[in-house]
C-alpha cells in the first residue's frame, strides 16, 4: 500500500450483506443465482470489522429494502432489476432483509445503520450527512454486490471526493466477468483495491498510534 490510513478520518462501509443476498435460499438463490461467492465474503467482513471497532473506525451498514408496492416501478417501460427475480427483494421486516446472522453479533451501539432504496448508499439516504457528522473522508468498502450496489456507491463517493479503498476479500458479486471487470475499473480510475492482508497490519499499526473513540 502506497498511502496511509488514518483511523479518525476512516469509515468503514458494509453494503447490503443481507440474507437476500448471501444465503442459498434468500432471493437471489431462489432466482437460480450461485450465492457461494457472496457468503464467502462473510468470515472476511467480520475479521475487518472487527479491526476498524478497535481502532476506533466506524462501522456503517447499509439495509436495503425494497416494498411490496412500489409506484417507481409501474413508471418502468423496461423491466426493473427488482423484477427480475423470484419475488421482490429485502421485503422490510421479513428475514431476507436481515443482516446475516454470522454479522449480526457485530452491530452494536456504536455501529451505524442506514436504509436504502436504490442502489447507491447515498442517493435518497443520510449517509453524506453523517460521514460530514462523523468527520470521514476516506471509505473502506466491503459488501455486496460489486456489479451494482458497490458499483454505484463508490462512484457516487468518488463524485463527492471521497477517498476510496476496496477490500478485494471482502466485495463479492453474482458473476466473475463483472466483479473482475468492475475491480478493474476502480482501480483504475475510483481509488485502490487493496487485499485484507495488506490493510490489516496498516490498521493493526494504526490501533497502538490512535485511542479509540467511545
Amino acid at each position: 500500500m502506497n498511502f496511509q490510513i488514518d483511523p479518525r478520518e476512516t469509515a468503514l462501509l458494509v453494503i447490503d450483506v443481507q440474507n437476500a443476498f448471501c444465503h442459498p435460499q434468500g432471493t437471489l438463490g431462489l432466482s437460480g443465482v450461485d450465492t457461494r461467492p457472496l457468503a464467502a465474503i462473510i468470515p472476511h467482513i467480520r475479521r475487518l470489522v472487527e479491526m476498524c471497532k478497535a481502532c476506533g473506525i466506524p462501522d456503517i451498514w447499509t439495509i436495503q429494502h425494497h416494498f411490496p408496492e412500489d409506484h417507481t416501478r409501474a413508471l418502468h417501460r423496461i423491466t426493473p432489476h427488482t423484477q427480475k427475480r423470484a419475488r421482490i427483494a429485502c421485503q422490510p421486516g421479513t428475514w431476507d432483509a436481515e443482516i446475516v446472522a454470522e454479522l449480526q453479533p457485530l452491530i452494536d451501539e456504536r455501529s451505524h445503520l442506514i436504509e436504502k432504496h436504490k442502489f447507491s448508499a447515498f442517493y435518497g439516504t443520510r449517509l453524506e450527512v453523517l460521514l460530514r457528522i462523523l468527520g470521514r473522508r476516506l471509505l473502506l468498502i466491503t459488501g455486496t454486490t460489486t456489479n451494482a450496489c458497490i458499483d454505484t456507491t463508490v462512484r457516487e463517493a468518488y463524485m463527492r471526493d471521497y477517498d476510496i479503498v476496496v477490500v478485494r476479500e471482502c466485495v463479492g458479486g453474482i458473476d466473475p466477468a463483472w466483479h473482475d471487470m468492475a475491480l478493474a475499473v476502480w482501480e483504475r480510475y475510483i481509488g485502490a483495491v487493496v487485499s485484507l492482508n495488506e490493510l490489516l497490519p496498516v490498521l493493526e499499526q494504526a490501533t497502538t498510534q490512535v485511542k479509540p473513540t467511545s
